[in-house]
């Protein structure tokens, strides 16, 4: 066999290797966010929660991939894990992570992964993963961890497991959407009989410097008793405007719980009697502005007095409400990597016991006021 043919045949025997390398990707990727911290609470009712620690929020190691099946149809998944740096602690797949297919009408998946509703204006906040000073704080009834159905009721910040997932393709117009349908595994492990179900679905705007956000999310027998099913939602209406250096974000939501509301799990002290729902009303803003490597970080939450619909004398919801707000200081010496400040308040009404979302302090008493200071360093990879 002459140099040319040996040559050409070596060249044939590589060519399905190269054709899987152009076909078929896997991206290993992070991040790792730790800070240390000094939080406590004061006010009438608080005890001594005064706490040092060093965090590692929301910190993360994944892979995720990619293989071109032919006809525009590809097959991706994703492993998404917790990495807890200042422990050593973490969960494998803990975090968002699935497989499915995606073409020109878009991608299906299945496994756990963000609710629409969550995903939805996770970009909106500033503070997201930075530390305790979260919009969680204030939004979404309360922050939760990968959970399935039944678990952690009143929270709509949810990590879904059993979920089945559509996301549309980007219209030419700047729409997309998703939807999300979270299956009934439980069935038949509550503590009376229960079919719980989660439907989370999200549409985006997108046009130039401003998008427009609208996000819906509904779980059905949660906390069922013998006598009454519960039915539970959330809607949302979001903005998010970029003005030169400075964006500027906004959210509204209302949650609503119905049936056997005095199981709602809200961080609240109210009287329901015979009220069909009670209702949780919530707004937060962010701005934030960048000068040169630096940037500036503000925002504001509040969550109104509950509103209960119906219930008759000896209901009571006054003195619920909660305020919070946060500021920050980042500087960004790379693309990659953050040095950040960060200071956060919460002042409770008098029968209201709200906690930082993500990180929080605990043993919350009614009418405390939790505040947290932060210094840390985000890197990507």
């Amino acid at each position: 066999m002459n140099r040319k043919t040996h040559a050409a045949a070596i060249a044939l025997a590589l060519l399905p290797c190269a054709v899987l390398a152009q076909s078929s990707t896997v991206v290993i990727y992070g991040k790792l966010n730790v800070d240390v911290e000094t939080l406590s609470a004061n006010g009438p009712n608080a005890s001594d929660t005064r706490k040092h620690r060093v965090s590692s929020n929301s910190s993360l190691l994944g892979f995720r991939g990619e293989e071109a099946l032919g006809g525009g149809l590809s097959a991706f998944f994703q492993i998404e894990s917790s990495v807890g740096v200042d422990t050593g602690s973490g969960t494998l797949a803990g975090r968002s992570s699935a497989v499915g297919l995606k073409g020109p009408a878009g991608s299906l998946l299945m496994g756990q992964w963000d609710t629409p509703y969550k995903n939805s204006t996770l970009k909106l906040d500033p503070f997201t993963n930075k530390t305790f000073a979260g919009y969680g704080a204030v939004l979404y009834g309360n922050s939760s961890p990968t959970v399935g159905n039944i678990a952690n009721r009143q929270a709509f910040d949810r990590r879904q497991k059993n979920v089945i997932q559509y996301w549309s393709p980007e219209s030419k117009s700047g729409l997309k959407g998703r939807l999300a349908y979270g299956m009934g595994e439980e069935k038949g492990t509550c503590a009376v009989a229960c079919d719980p179900r989660l439907l989370s679905a999200s549409g985006t705007y997108e046009h130039g410097a401003l998008t427009l956000i609208a996000a819906y999310e509904r779980h059905d027998e949660y906390a069922n008793t013998a006598t009454v099913r519960t039915r539970d939602d959330a809607l949302r209406l979001a903005t998010h405007y970029v003005y030169g250096a400075t964006t500027f974000s906004g959210i509204v939501e209302q949650l609503t719980y119905r049936g056997n509301l005095a199981a709602t799990g809200l961080p609240k002290a109210f009287t329901p009697g015979n009220a069909a729902a009670v209702k949780v009303r919530n707004a937060w803003g962010a701005v934030t502005h960048r000068i040169g490597s630096q940037l500036l970080r503000l925002s504001y939450g509040q969550s109104a007095d509950l509103k209960l619909d119906g219930g008759g004398p000896g209901t009571s919801a006054v003195d619920t409400g909660m305020r919070y707000w946060a500021v920050g200081y980042a500087y960004q010496p790379s693309k990659r990597t953050e040095l950040y400040m960060t200071y956060a308040r919460i002042d409770n009404d008098a029968r209201s016991s709200g906690d930082f979302g993500t990180a929080a302090l605990g043993g919350m008493t009614a009418g405390a006021h939790p505040t947290g200071f932060g210094m840390g360093i985000t890197h990507s990879f």
